[in-house]
């Protein structure tokens, strides 16, 4: 949800909430986790953008972080057997 500093009524940011937030190094966007499953992207003002989604259903997408410069994205992906860490560039 969103405020300004002057009160009112909040704003709902994203559709429904997700499992990990995590927002870029200059606050203009921001990761979600939808259901361990589907990795989005929001940037404040524009609609929202699905980044990736893993096609394997025991596949759950974890814990993402961008980098300082925000020009990575880093997750772990989670199966039954172990987990890995992935790294995404150039989210824009």
């Amino acid at each position: 949800m969103r405020i300004t500093a002057a009160g009112g009524e909040p704003q709902a940011v994203s559709p429904e909430g997700g499992s990990h937030i995590s927002f870029s190094p200059d606050g203009s966007k921001y990761i979600d986790v939808k259901g361990h499953k589907v990795l989005w992207l929001y940037s404040f003002g524009a609609a929202p953008r699905k980044l990736f989604e893993f096609p394997d259903p025991e596949v759950r997408i974890d814990y993402p972080v961008w980098s300082p410069d925000g020009k990575w994205l880093l997750f772990d992906r989670f199966r039954p057997e172990g987990g890995d860490v992935w790294m995404a560039e150039g989210i824009r």
